[in-house]
């Protein structure tokens, strides 16, 4: 009976070090599509050449799909973190 308990406990445990790791990584993807809106958003910015215009804006309107994703997939998990909810972009849903 003791090992039972003591193997239901361990597996909560595992459980829980499970789910904080998937937080945290879902938490740096949430970071590294922060960085990937901002360095589009830069890239458009200082396009110079007509021709690439419009992937300029293909590519900041996916990534900041991406994000969007991601930061309501983190909310969505009870996730938060000062690093995701900071920066220059503002946050609104399209």
């Amino acid at each position: 009976m003791k090992n039972y308990l003591l193997a239901l406990l361990g597996n909560d445990i595992h459980m829980e070090e499970q789910l904080a790791e998937d937080g945290k990584e879902l938490l740096d993807e949430v970071t590294a599509a922060r960085q990937e809106w901002d360095a589009a958003q830069s890239y458009f910015e200082n396009v110079s050449d007509p021709e690439l215009v419009d992937y300029a804006i293909f590519k900041q309107e996916a990534a900041k799909r991406k994000y969007m994703y991601l930061l309501n997939l983190a909310r969505k998990e009870g996730l938060s973190g000062n690093r995701i909810f900071s920066g220059g972009n503002k946050i609104s849903p399209s």
